[in-house]
């Protein structure tokens, strides 16, 4: 029979999760967001995801002056603490000149989630709160399991208050500062 370990206080029980998230080194092929304050682990998009992302990036390319489609940016929920990083984010060109990998979740014109396997239900509940809570403006959904897209807009107390859905011909109508419909037709 093993001694009883001897009682000690346990010390620096408190931690920022973001300190934790900006020192964790992830394995390869994994990324480190913060959702529903917890540190969630998970593997970076693979082939079909990609391919989604990279063809509505070249898509949105003209459609919104001033603001440059990336991947692999981080976005902050300032009402929660949160961080996604979204597949792809319409950020301000000025701000993509600045030295930093965090974006306030409300400067980004538009968010964008595909769906996997793994986190299709992280997609459609959590990160939809999550950005409609960080004032996202625009949070494109596009749910590969039943090949269904849905841009969700004007965020309010948690909630978007506007859903569109592209037309039966694949035309998407975006917001400002969008200055033409998103033809999505040819993507999925």
């Amino acid at each position: 029979m093993a001694a009883p370990l001897p009682e000690v206080p346990f010390q620096g029980a408190s931690f920022d999760l973001q300190e934790v998230a900006d020192t964790f080194t992830p394995p390869d092929g994994f990324r480190v967001e913060i959702i529903e304050g917890n540190l969630v682990v998970s593997p970076t998009p693979l082939g079909p995801r990609l391919r989604i992302t990279s063809l509505l990036q070249d898509a949105l390319k003209d459609l919104a002056p001033g603001y440059l489609a990336v991947q692999h940016a981080t976005l902050t929920i300032g009402a929660t603490g949160e961080r996604y990083i979204p597949d792809l984010v319409l950020l301000p060109e000025p701000m993509l000149e600045e030295k930093r990998w965090k974006f306030p979740s409300h400067v980004a014109a538009l968010a964008v989630e595909v769906t996997s396997p793994s986190n299709a239900d992280t997609d459609r509940v959590k990160k939809l709160r999550g950005y409609a809570l960080g004032e996202a403006p625009a949070y494109l959904l596009i749910d590969i399991d039943d090949g269904r897209w849905t841009l969700f807009e004007e965020p309010q107390a948690g909630v978007y208050r506007k859903q569109t859905r592209p037309s039966p011909e694949g035309i998407l109508h975006l917001p400002d500062p969008f200055t033409a419909p998103l033809d999505c037709s040819g993507i999925a």
